[in-house]
């Protein structure tokens, strides 16, 4: 009985009309999480490609200071001081910063292609291995078996094949054909020399070097080293969680570093541009969610209101407060749950227009669990101010009654 009473009156538009408004402002938040989980995702991977060598979680971005004619004339590159170094730590959006460990001692590399032996002069740079992510097998170092791995720039393969190699008459080698050719790589310095086979394990895209592990370069300085080691970097890697932080960007402007890798500022300000998109088009979904959310409170008013005379009449039959508002909370409850289940169903055909494109340029979408967990939270809350709503409408009825 309690139900058919309360049932009166009940207008299936307006039901119908907050659902809907519901519905859409729903759909809107999900599928700007979601745009914003896939987008990120994308914007953020930076494999380096060949043997799978990428940055580790979070964005690092490589800085160094311009050459100026003082650096020239004395023949020294430009290195960071040690009040320079901290300055950049203690910067907010900075985490650990740490130095290129660039090699003093003389390296010359020679390799057979096409029964003619190419050689080149070569340096060699090292940084933190936890930077890399790539087998311990393939990026360690024995001085009793000595086999040195390298990680070259992409770029310097590309200006092989389509320069030196298209012009000198030279075969082009593919990333797999460098990895298998056998190396030789001849140290010296220190009054020492020694010959050392070497192998290339990786090439990268963002390391813009000729990288080997630390192990390595901390042997090859201790015999064939020229200096006493205590050199300030030319280069610093810069690990920072969120690069699109536009203070990053201001204070490396304000003092004049050139910024190399993945922070460079087409992709930041690109990653910049989709946290703001998503987040206008999710204040966009709140808002007509808010409104929706107005037109029940309105609608639940309006339906107390005509159903006054009913619920009093309960009361005095002895129904509790709490029982009346159970029987319409149900209602809305049934009424957000059904407006959840068809959200999720509307977010996983949205997610198509974008997820098979991004697929075939080899970035797949994210899970939409996140999304989906922000919708299922944002009707929790919603739920429960309805419920509110429903217990302080009815309350009053109560009170009149007394």
């Amino acid at each position: 009985m309690l139900r058919l009473v309360l049932k009166r009156n009940i207008s299936i538009i307006q039901m119908a009309g907050y659902a809907l408004a519901v519905l859409v402002g729903l759909v809107i938040v999900m599928t700007a999480v979601q745009f914003y989980g896939d987008a990120g995702s994308a914007l953020s991977k930076s494999a380096a490609g060949g043997a799978g060598i990428e940055l580790t979680g979070k964005r690092n971005i490589i800085i160094s200071k311009p050459v100026s004619l003082r650096n020239t004339l004395s023949g020294t590159a430009p290195s960071f001081s040690d009040a320079e170094i901290e300055a950049l730590r203690s910067q907010p959006w900075a985490g650990t910063v740490s130095g290129f460990k660039a090699s003093d001692y003389g390296v010359w590399a020679g390799v057979e292609l096409g029964g003619r032996t190419l050689s080149t002069a070569l340096f060699f740079e090292s940084v933190p291995d936890r930077l890399l992510d790539i087998p311990a097998d393939d990026w360690s170092f024995d001085p009793e078996h000595p086999s040195v791995p390298i990680i070259i720039s992409k770029d310097y393969l590309t200006l092989y094949n389509f320069g030196f190699a298209a012009t000198g008459r030279m075969p082009a080698i593919s990333e797999r054909m460098l990895s298998q050719i056998p190396i030789v790589v001849t140290l010296s310095g220190n009054g020492h020399t020694a010959t050392l086979p070497a192998r290339i394990v990786g090439f990268s895209s963002w390391l813009n070097t000729i990288a080997v592990p630390e192990t390595f370069m901390d042997w090859a300085h201790s015999r064939f080293g020229t200096s006493d080691g205590r050199e300030q970097p030319s280069r610093l890697i810069i690990e920072t969680s969120d690069p699109t932080d536009p203070a990053i960007e201001k204070y490396l402007a304000a003092e004049a570093y050139d910024v190399a890798g993945p922070g460079d500022g087409g992709m930041g300000r690109a990653s910049r541009f989709v946290v703001i998109l998503a987040t206008v088009v999710s204040i966009v979904g709140v808002i007509i969610t808010l409104l929706a959310l107005g037109i029940l409170v309105l609608s639940l008013y309006l339906l107390v209101q005509k159903n006054s005379r009913a619920i009093s009449g309960l009361m005095l039959l002895g129904y509790s407060p709490g029982q009346i508002t159970s029987c319409y909370f149900r209602m809305v409850a049934a009424i957000n749950a059904g407006v959840t289940l068809a959200a999720c169903g509307a977010l996983l055909l949205l997610r198509r227009l974008w997820q098979e494109p991004m697929t075939e340029i080899d970035m797949p979408p994210v899970s939409p669990l996140a999304a989906i967990v922000t919708g299922v939270t944002v009707m929790l809350v919603v739920t429960a101010v309805n419920y509110g709503v429903i217990r302080r409408l009815v309350r009053r009825v109560w009170l009149g009654k007394c």
